[in-house]
């Protein structure tokens, strides 16, 4: 609403920029009060002007020339706005006020009246007024009614700024305002270019937690000082609207030879400091992204995009600046298309499949076991790489869809390999989302013994192990499954940090050496030192320890060296074909020069 813009000079300004802009809509609804004031009245002319500081602005005429913008000096309305009351003049020309006006003087307004377009606290936005060429004494009824239906066009005024078009929390136009101009511009047909710019000022789960911290009113204070603080640094001209686009993000649209000074400073902007309580604070850093257009080649919603796009990579990238990248946003497109491809394909009878890796014992030669591994055949794309299919559904529900759908095909291969003779513990890969379901061991345990399995004949690879220390669910049901028979194995140990509690809180029966840690032993002595010192402490920690990535011989020769239990990698097999494993199960020769 406009409640308390008596006292906020701000809240005003923002208020005359929206209404002094053309918008078709509002103003053919503020011609159909001023033609039924004419027609109350009885007159034939009729107009609806908005004030600023120094212009009138006229926002609709009927049997009446007037130019579109004179300054507030010059116009007969002004003793309405000042003085915050109506004017009802028989015959202006009687009139000390305004027989000396073109207007009177031309003889297009010597009957006139005007009343004040005022919000409920008495902030004047413009006039409805009505004119005649002749003089003119409208009864008191026929006043009365004007006057009513002057603070109807007051009201809808007030509703068209409130509710449609301004922020209630900020004071500042809101999306809907930015769009309606953006497709102002766009319908303009200028090929003049434009930017439109976003900026985020605070990620939303740091708002929540100030919110714990601080109460929500404190939290909306800072979100509304956020805008004039944000228009400070940008060093914004009173010209250049700020737009409240969402919660704790803020907008700006401008011609496009006027954004490299706002980019330049966006670049620069220290971070904000929020204080928690006493002493502390939190630095809240801001993010922006950007989009260049050419209003007569696209429309409002598309450029909303694009900078939506921009600023969600200055976000994910960590960088204060990111401009509209069409290859990458064409990438990310596609990604979200494969997306909803991959929930297709969970359904579909022949995209998914698996293929299994075999895993070496170096005490024994033999094949011990074998990891599951997804593939997916896309039908125009061919084969996904398994990364891509994780990095697209990590944070979905399709990543447990994918591990039920996993679990099922492994349970139902080891089934047909048992029927001609294989016996082969498989490893399944879960990841926290997985864990941290209520009811997940039980369930996969139900599902095993239902299809006349053992526990025992399955291992569950723990990944996102970092994240599981963050779940008391998943840490329980790991629990769960442990004591249920499953082997629990600690995947990608050594890639990246490791951290050390992963030993002491998840129930772990074998650590799996990532190939980073590995793949430089033959060649650079500090991985050797580490490698060995690594197997040393986990075989202490009585842990089994199985190295993946292993690419030659010679880094085969130095992990059974070093003690290590178990061995994969493509210089023993690539991942098979569920058909091909029986085959490879009586493969021999490949282990030659390692001793057993």
């Amino acid at each position: 609403m406009f409640s308390g813009l008596n006292q906020d000079e701000t809240k005003k300004l923002a208020a005359l920029d929206l209404l002094r802009r053309d918008d078709t809509p509002r103003d053919r609804i503020l011609g159909e009060f001023a033609r039924l004031a004419s027609t109350v009245m009885g007159v034939s002319g009729c107009f609806v002007t908005i004030f600023d500081p120094k212009f009138q602005y006229i926002k609709y005429a009927q049997n009446i020339t007037l130019p579109e913008k004179i300054p507030v000096e010059q116009s007969m309305c002004q003793h309405s706005v000042y003085a915050c009351e109506s004017i009802i003049c028989p015959d202006a020309r009687q009139d000390d006020r305004f027989h000396h006006h073109p207007l009177v003087q031309s003889g297009a307004a010597i009957f006139y009246a005007a009343s004040p377009l005022k919000t409920r606290d008495d902030f004047v936005l413009g006039t409805l007024c009505v004119t005649e060429q002749y003089p003119v004494k409208p009864s008191q009824e026929k006043i009365d009614q004007f006057l009513h239906i002057a603070s109807l066009a007051s009201a809808y005024l007030e509703a068209w700024y409130s509710v449609g078009q301004i922020d209630t929390l900020t004071g500042l136009p809101n999306r809907q305002n930015l769009l309606n101009e953006l497709e102002r511009i766009v319908q303009s047909k200028t090929t003049e270019l434009h930017t439109l710019l976003i900026f985020d000022c605070i990620e939303i789960p740091r708002l929540y937690e100030l919110s714990r911290y601080l109460g929500v009113a404190a939290v909306e204070t800072m979100l509304r000082n956020f805008g004039a603080l944000l228009r400070l640094r940008l060093d914004l001209s009173r010209t250049i609207p700020l737009y409240s686009f969402a919660t704790g993000r803020f907008a700006v649209l401008v011609k496009a030879n006027q954004a490299s000074a706002i980019v330049e400073k966006a670049e620069r902007m220290p971070p904000t400091l929020a204080s928690i309580t006493g002493d502390i604070e939190l630095q809240l850093q801001t993010h922006t992204g950007y989009a260049l257009f050419c209003p007569s080649q696209t429309n409002g919603q598309e450029v909303f995009r694009h900078v939506i796009s921009a600023l969600h990579e200055a976000i994910r990238q960590g960088v204060p600046v990111k401009a509209f990248d069409p290859v990458l946003d064409r990438k990310r497109n596609d990604d979200f298309k494969l997306l909803y491809d991959i929930g297709e394909a969970i359904k579909a009878p022949n995209q998914l499949y698996l293929v299994y890796q075999p895993k070496i014992s170096l005490h024994t030669g033999e094949t011990i076991g074998a990891e599951a591994l997804l593939r997916w055949d896309h039908p125009t794309r061919g084969n996904i790489p398994p990364s891509t299919i994780v990095a697209l559904v990590e944070r979905t529900t399709l990543m447990r869809d994918i591990t039920q759908w996993v679990i099922r095909e492994t349970i139902r291969q080891t089934l047909l390999w048992r029927k001609s003779g294989v016996y082969l513990p498989i490893s399944i890969n879960v990841t926290v989302s997985d864990f941290s379901v209520p009811g997940f061991a039980s369930d996969l345990e139900r599902q095993v013994h239902k299809a006349g399995l053992a526990c025992e004949d399955f291992r569950i690879e723990c990944l996102e192990t970092d994240k599981v220390l963050e779940s008391d669910v998943a840490l329980m049901e790991l629990d769960l499954l442990k004591a249920k028979g499953f082997l629990i194995l600690l995947d990608d140990f050594g890639a990246g940090y490791s951290n050390i509690n992963y030993l002491r809180r998840i129930p772990i029966d074998i650590i799996k050496l990532d190939r980073s840690l590995i793949s430089q032993i033959t060649t650079d002595e500090a991985s050797l030192v580490i490698v060995r010192n690594v197997i040393v402490m986990l075989k202490e920690l009585d842990y089994q320890v199985l190295a993946e990535g292993v690419e030659d011989i010679a880094t085969a020769r130095i992990l059974k060296a070093f003690g290590c239990d178990e061995v994969q990698g493509f210089y023993f097999s690539r991942p098979l074909l569920p058909e091909r494993i029986p085959e490879w199960m009586g493969t021999t020769g490949l282990l030659e020069g390692l001793e057993f």
